[in-house]
C-alpha cells in the first residue's frame, strides 16, 4: 500500500512540474490540494500543510469559492489532527479573516 501511495506522488509530481512548465496553475492547484491528501494520509503534516496553502492561495487567486472551500475542509481536518495553530495564522491572512474567524469557519467543517 506504501507502494501504492509513493507511485502516485510520484506521478502528481510529474503533472505537477508539467502544469508548471506550462504556466497552468490552476491545474497545479488541483495538483497541489491531491499532493496534500496524500501527504496526510501518510502522516506528514507538514508536507500536506504546504501542499494544501499553496492550492488554496491559488483557488483564491482564481476567486474559486468551491474548490477554496474543498481545501479548507482539508486544512480544518489537518488543524483538528495537529492542532497547529499557525495555520489559523496562514489561512487568516490568504482570506484576509481574523484568526478566530478562520478557527469558527474550521469548526464547521469539524464533523463533515
Amino acid at each position: 500500500e506504501l507502494r501504492q501511495y509513493q507511485q502516485a506522488n510520484d506521478y502528481y509530481l510529474q503533472a505537477l512540474d508539467i502544469y508548471i512548465e506550462f504556466g497552468d496553475r490552476y491545474s497545479s492547484a488541483s495538483t497541489y490540494g491531491q499532493l496534500g491528501m496524500l501527504a496526510e494520509e501518510l502522516s506528514e503534516f507538514e508536507q500536506a500543510k504546504s501542499y494544501y496553502l499553496q492550492a488554496l492561495a491559488i483557488f483564491v487567486e482564481f476567486e474559486d469559492q468551491q474548490s477554496s472551500g474543498l481545501v479548507i475542509s482539508k486544512l480544518a481536518s489537518l488543524h483538528q489532527k495537529t492542532q497547529d495553530n499557525s495555520l489559523l495564522t496562514e489561512v487568516a491572512a490568504m482570506l484576509n479573516m481574523t484568526e478566530a474567524e478562520v478557527r469558527e469557519l474550521f469548526e464547521k467543517f469539524k464533523d463533515t
